[in-house]
Protein backbone atom coordinates (compact mmCIF):
# COMPACT_ATOMS: atom_id res chain seq x y z
CA UNK A 1 0.00 0.00 0.00
CA UNK A 2 1.23 3.46 -1.09
CA UNK A 3 2.34 5.18 2.50
CA UNK A 4 0.29 8.34 1.77
CA UNK A 5 -2.44 7.26 -0.15
CA UNK A 6 -1.85 8.66 -3.67
CA UNK A 7 -0.96 7.06 -7.19
CA UNK A 8 2.29 7.72 -8.40
CA UNK A 9 4.80 5.58 -10.59
CA UNK A 10 7.38 3.09 -8.53
CA UNK A 11 10.68 5.29 -8.68
CA UNK A 12 13.06 5.43 -6.43
CA UNK A 13 12.37 8.27 -3.94
CA UNK A 14 14.78 10.86 -2.42
CA UNK A 15 12.33 12.67 0.81
CA UNK A 16 13.98 15.91 1.26
CA UNK A 17 13.30 17.12 4.91
CA UNK A 18 13.70 20.17 6.96
CA UNK A 19 12.52 22.66 9.57
CA UNK A 20 10.17 25.28 7.93
CA UNK A 21 12.17 28.49 6.28
CA UNK A 22 15.29 26.41 6.04
CA UNK A 23 15.50 26.85 1.91
CA UNK A 24 14.20 22.98 1.17
CA UNK A 25 12.04 24.43 -1.97
CA UNK A 26 15.09 26.85 -3.04
CA UNK A 27 17.30 23.46 -2.77
CA UNK A 28 15.28 21.41 -4.66
CA UNK A 29 14.92 23.69 -7.57
CA UNK A 30 17.98 24.55 -7.35
CA UNK A 31 19.14 20.65 -7.91
CA UNK A 32 16.79 20.33 -10.31
CA UNK A 33 17.70 23.40 -12.39
CA UNK A 34 14.30 25.19 -12.08
CA UNK A 35 13.61 28.39 -10.75
CA UNK A 36 10.07 28.26 -9.69
CA UNK A 37 8.96 24.49 -9.21
CA UNK A 38 8.80 23.71 -5.95
CA UNK A 39 7.34 27.25 -4.25
CA UNK A 40 9.17 29.25 -2.22
CA UNK A 41 7.73 31.39 0.16
CA UNK A 42 9.01 33.66 2.57
CA UNK A 43 6.64 32.47 4.86
CA UNK A 44 7.16 29.58 6.81
CA UNK A 45 4.92 26.23 6.81
CA UNK A 46 3.37 27.43 3.13
CA UNK A 47 3.95 23.95 1.97
CA UNK A 48 0.96 21.93 3.84
CA UNK A 49 0.76 18.32 2.08
CA UNK A 50 3.34 15.87 -0.26
CA UNK A 51 4.61 17.10 -3.62
CA UNK A 52 6.15 14.48 -5.87
CA UNK A 53 8.88 15.88 -8.73
CA UNK A 54 9.67 12.96 -10.95
CA UNK A 55 12.70 13.38 -12.53
CA UNK A 56 12.99 12.15 -16.69
CA UNK A 57 11.10 8.91 -15.53
CA UNK A 58 13.97 7.64 -13.46
CA UNK A 59 13.51 9.14 -9.79
CA UNK A 60 10.99 10.92 -7.61
CA UNK A 61 12.23 14.14 -5.65
CA UNK A 62 9.38 14.35 -2.47
CA UNK A 63 8.82 17.64 -0.66
CA UNK A 64 6.70 17.35 2.74
CA UNK A 65 5.57 20.22 4.81
CA UNK A 66 8.64 21.79 7.12
CA UNK A 67 8.59 20.67 10.50
CA UNK A 68 9.14 22.73 13.09
CA UNK A 69 7.94 26.23 13.42
CA UNK A 70 5.05 27.26 11.28
CA UNK A 71 1.64 29.30 11.18
CA UNK A 72 -0.26 26.46 11.52
CA UNK A 73 -1.67 24.43 14.95
CA UNK A 74 0.36 22.30 17.24
CA UNK A 75 -2.56 19.75 15.80
CA UNK A 76 -1.74 19.87 12.32
CA UNK A 77 2.29 20.50 13.21
CA UNK A 78 1.36 16.89 14.72
CA UNK A 79 -0.09 15.10 11.74
CA UNK A 80 2.56 16.30 9.84
CA UNK A 81 4.96 14.88 11.63
CA UNK A 82 2.76 11.72 11.80
CA UNK A 83 2.59 11.78 7.99
CA UNK A 84 6.50 11.64 7.94
CA UNK A 85 7.43 9.54 10.07
CA UNK A 86 4.74 7.01 8.68
CA UNK A 87 5.95 8.29 5.49
CA UNK A 88 9.59 7.24 6.13
CA UNK A 89 8.95 3.80 7.87
CA UNK A 90 6.82 2.58 4.85
CA UNK A 91 7.99 3.98 1.63
CA UNK A 92 9.28 0.60 -0.42
CA UNK A 93 11.25 2.96 -2.93
CA UNK A 94 12.76 5.16 -0.71
CA UNK A 95 16.84 5.78 -1.59
CA UNK A 96 17.45 8.37 1.15
CA UNK A 97 17.05 11.50 2.79
CA UNK A 98 18.29 15.09 2.50
CA UNK A 99 18.44 16.77 5.68
CA UNK A 100 18.46 19.85 5.21
CA UNK A 101 19.95 22.67 7.34
CA UNK A 102 20.38 26.49 7.94
CA UNK A 103 24.29 26.30 8.44
CA UNK A 104 23.60 29.87 10.16
CA UNK A 105 22.08 28.29 13.07
CA UNK A 106 22.97 25.40 15.04
CA UNK A 107 21.32 22.37 14.61
CA UNK A 108 18.03 22.36 16.87
CA UNK A 109 16.68 19.40 19.16
CA UNK A 110 14.37 18.56 16.64
CA UNK A 111 16.96 18.62 13.73
CA UNK A 112 19.11 16.25 16.11
CA UNK A 113 16.40 14.42 17.34
CA UNK A 114 15.14 13.74 13.21
CA UNK A 115 18.56 12.79 12.56
CA UNK A 116 19.36 10.09 14.97
CA UNK A 117 16.08 8.81 14.25
CA UNK A 118 17.23 8.16 10.96
CA UNK A 119 20.54 6.82 11.59
CA UNK A 120 19.13 4.86 14.15
CA UNK A 121 16.72 3.16 11.47
CA UNK A 122 19.23 2.93 8.91
CA UNK A 123 18.22 5.14 6.44
CA UNK A 124 20.36 6.87 4.17
CA UNK A 125 20.97 10.40 4.95
CA UNK A 126 22.58 13.40 3.09
CA UNK A 127 22.63 16.85 5.13
CA UNK A 128 22.01 19.61 3.20
CA UNK A 129 23.99 22.38 5.18
CA UNK A 130 22.18 25.36 3.39
CA UNK A 131 22.67 28.64 3.07
CA UNK A 132 26.52 29.07 3.18
CA UNK A 133 26.84 32.20 0.77
CA UNK A 134 25.26 34.03 4.07
CA UNK A 135 28.56 33.55 5.66
CA UNK A 136 31.83 34.30 6.02
CA UNK A 137 34.40 31.62 5.27
CA UNK A 138 35.42 31.60 9.36
CA UNK A 139 31.77 32.19 10.41
CA UNK A 140 31.24 28.97 7.63
CA UNK A 141 33.92 26.86 9.40
CA UNK A 142 32.72 26.86 12.72
CA UNK A 143 29.36 26.24 12.04
CA UNK A 144 30.64 23.31 9.86
CA UNK A 145 32.62 22.15 12.95
CA UNK A 146 29.61 22.76 15.26
CA UNK A 147 27.78 20.56 13.35
CA UNK A 148 30.02 17.83 12.71
CA UNK A 149 30.64 18.06 16.43
CA UNK A 150 26.85 17.81 17.22
CA UNK A 151 26.01 14.97 14.37
CA UNK A 152 28.33 12.36 15.16
CA UNK A 153 26.75 9.04 15.63
CA UNK A 154 26.98 5.80 13.86
CA UNK A 155 25.01 5.70 10.45
CA UNK A 156 24.62 9.37 10.51
CA UNK A 157 25.10 9.98 7.28
CA UNK A 158 27.52 12.75 5.19
CA UNK A 159 27.16 17.12 5.30
CA UNK A 160 27.53 18.72 2.12
CA UNK A 161 27.74 22.71 2.65
CA UNK A 162 25.04 23.96 0.34
CA UNK A 163 23.86 27.19 -1.55
CA UNK A 164 20.93 27.51 -3.34
CA UNK A 165 21.82 30.89 -4.07
CA UNK A 166 24.83 30.25 -6.20
CA UNK A 167 24.76 26.83 -6.85
CA UNK A 168 27.50 24.95 -4.10
CA UNK A 169 27.43 21.83 -3.16
CA UNK A 170 24.90 21.36 -6.32
CA UNK A 171 27.16 18.77 -8.28
CA UNK A 172 28.08 16.94 -4.76
CA UNK A 173 24.71 16.23 -3.73
CA UNK A 174 23.62 14.80 -7.36
CA UNK A 175 27.20 12.44 -6.77
CA UNK A 176 25.16 11.35 -3.22
CA UNK A 177 22.26 10.91 -5.10
CA UNK A 178 23.87 9.26 -7.74
CA UNK A 179 25.37 6.64 -5.41
CA UNK A 180 22.25 5.77 -3.84
CA UNK A 181 20.72 4.66 -7.40
CA UNK A 182 23.66 2.71 -7.78
CA UNK A 183 22.83 0.12 -5.04
CA UNK A 184 19.26 -0.31 -6.30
Amino acid sequence: MNPIGLKRKPLPEIIFLGRSNVGKSSLINCLLNHKKLARTSSTPGKTRLFFFYEIEEKLLFVDPPGFGYAKVSREERARWLQEMERYLREAEMLLGVILIMDVRHAPTSIDYDMAEWLAGQQIRTAYALNKIDKLSRSKLNQSLNRFEAMIDFPNSGIAVPFSAQNKTGRSELWSVIDQWRELI
